[in-house]
């Protein structure tokens, strides 16, 4: 259509948008990827294409994977199931072939995508910030809540690869002026606050690890030591913080400031009688929930303060009473008409939203996800039914993966069976899941081997591994980051379930093993 200078121009600003748009559109992010198809078959010369392709072996290969889920379909029943899974995985076609089969570029322009993406994910912080200060019409009940153009866990993920290669921008000179190289520094350190404000427990971790390993991969070189040295540093003090942080909070939960509260009590202030249910041992600060309650004073003393009645819901759809008896056991106080009157407005209004205890009403707080995280750990500990408790119902997605894997270990479900076999996987198990907890396995490892069966998930890591051993790229720090990241996500994430984790997984690693530099040479 046009010629080759444009659609080459063409080519290369729809990879620029895709950059920017992947952590704040899936909406965007799809249409400017069928723009870059388009622009990919109008500009023809297709043998050309075919070639250069065929020349780029590890990129043949990532397109390995995206046929292995075309060729599980023959051992799929449930073909509507199928199908939707092939559209989630279009990305795993569309920029390995789009890319692989497209002219080469140089460093500069890599520099200049991950500029793009850099700049997008900053945007993404930004509005996640502005959602924390009110500016936005997003009402922040969770730190998650901040994630408002992804879910926070696939954010997380292109927080972390954005933050190390500004960092790695930043310090190298070959980025650009001192301007740009210090705006590249604030933002990395922008985003990395953002992140722990998120409060992603994958995302802080895998920016720990990454944090550590870029300390040492700089201390123990000839360049920057020092900055390593600071980077290590920072990676174990953020450790030693959280293992000091998780340990006070543990013993918060499991050792009251005043013991006493726990003492059973014959009568309230009032002249009733408490209530004591000695089986339940639900906590909260230390103290037993159900023990000393007289609801005939709270449901009195409660409807009379709030216009929510007691014995409905509130307004993050739980059991009210329940919610008022936990956030009052966490005050230290028995359950009766002088706790409820003891209660300020604040407290009021956090338990009509929902809030258990006066930590959550501060969701970005790194102790209220401390408390959150021990909470749920001692409730599971103790055989409660971990439905909705994001840690500890984990161990279940595991179990019915497991159990899925050891009935068919050869050839698996096939690509659209996953989501059917599962849910019968759970009633087999006799799962305390409630059904709109049942889900996947939140692991791509097991995701691959229920899926493809265990010499499936073999061949689908030998694809995804193999590129990089091969690439002579593959000490360059962007490509060690990147591929460390995938590898570290892929434990605690479907990072291939989702149409933004295929795109920034296939966009990234076709990028990072066709570039070249300029002289030819490896940084």
């Amino acid at each position: 259509m046009f010629g080759r200078t444009v659609h080459q121009t063409i080519h290369f600003l729809c990879l620029i948008l895709a950059a920017f748009f992947m952590p704040l559109s899936v909406w965007l992010l799809s249409a400017v990827s069928i723009a870059l198809a388009v622009n990919w078959l109008a500009g023809g010369e297709f043998r050309s294409k075919i070639r250069i392709l065929s020349e780029r072996a590890g990129v043949m290969m990532l397109l390995g994977l995206f046929t292995m889920y075309l060729l599980w379909l023959i051992n799929t029943s449930d073909l509507a199931g199928g199908t939707d899974e092939i559209r989630l995985k279009l990305p795993l076609l569309a920029f390995p072939f789009i890319i692989g089969s497209s002219t080469g570029f140089g460093l500069t322009r890599l520099r200049t995508l991950l500029l793009s993406f850099i700049t997008g994910c900053v945007v993404a912080a930004g509005i996640g910030f502005l959602a924390l200060g009110g500016v936005l019409p997003v009402e922040v009940n969770d730190s998650r809540d901040l994630a408002v153009t992804l879910p926070s866990i696939r954010l997380s993920l292109l927080l972390n690869f954005a933050v190390f290669t500004a960092v790695w921008m930043s310090l190298d000179r070959r980025t650009g002026g001192m301007a740009l190289r210090a705006a590249l520094a604030a933002a990395a350190a922008a985003m990395a606050f953002f992140l722990f404000r998120l409060l992603s427990v994958t995302g802080i971790l895998i920016f720990i690890i990454l944090l550590g390993g870029t300390g040492l991969y700089l201390a123990l070189g000839r360049r920057m030591r020092i900055a390593g040295l600071i980077f290590a540093a920072a990676a174990a003090a953020v450790i030693v913080a959280t293992i000091m942080l998780v340990s006070d909070t543990w013993n918060s939960l499991r050792q009251p400031d005043d013991p006493s509260v726990n003492i059973p009590v014959a009568k309230t202030l009032s002249g009733n009688s408490y209530t004591h249910y000695p089986e339940e041992t639900l906590l909260e600060n230390g103290y037993l929930v159900w023990l000393n309650v007289c609801e005939e004073e709270l449901r009195e003393g409660w409807n009379r303060r709030s216009t929510l009645p007691y014995d409905g819901a509130d307004m993050g759809g739980n059991e009210l009473r329940t919610t008022i008896m936990r956030y009052i056991s966490f005050l230290g106080m028995a359950k009766d008409s002088a706790a409820i009157a003891a209660l300020t407005a604040e407290d009021i209004r956090n338990i009509e939203r929902g809030f258990a205890n006066p930590l959550y009403a501060r969701p970005c707080s790194p102790r209220a996800k401390a408390y959150e995280i021990v909470w749920q750990i001692d409730r599971a500990v103790k055989g409660a039914n971990p439905s909705g408790h994001s840690v500890t119902q984990r161990p279940e997605f595991y179990r019915a993966s497991l159990g899925l894997i050891r009935r068919n270990p050869w050839f698996g479900t096939g690509t659209g069976d996953v989501i059917s076999e599962l849910k019968e996987e759970y009633r087999i198990i006799n799962t305390q899941l409630t059904e709109n907890y049942r889900k996947l396995s939140h692991n791509q490892y097991l995701g691959f081997a229920v899926t493809f069966g265990i010499p499936g998930l073999v061949i689908a890591l030998a694809l995804m591994i193999i590129p990089w051993l091969r690439s002579p790229n593959r000490s360059f720090y962007p490509f060690v980051i990147f591929i460390s990241l995938i590898f570290m996500s892929m434990f605690n994430d479907d990072t291939f379930h989702s149409s933004v984790g295929t795109a920034f997984f296939s966009y990234f690693y076709t990028l990072l093993l066709v570039f070249k530099t300029e002289d030819g040479t490896k940084e």
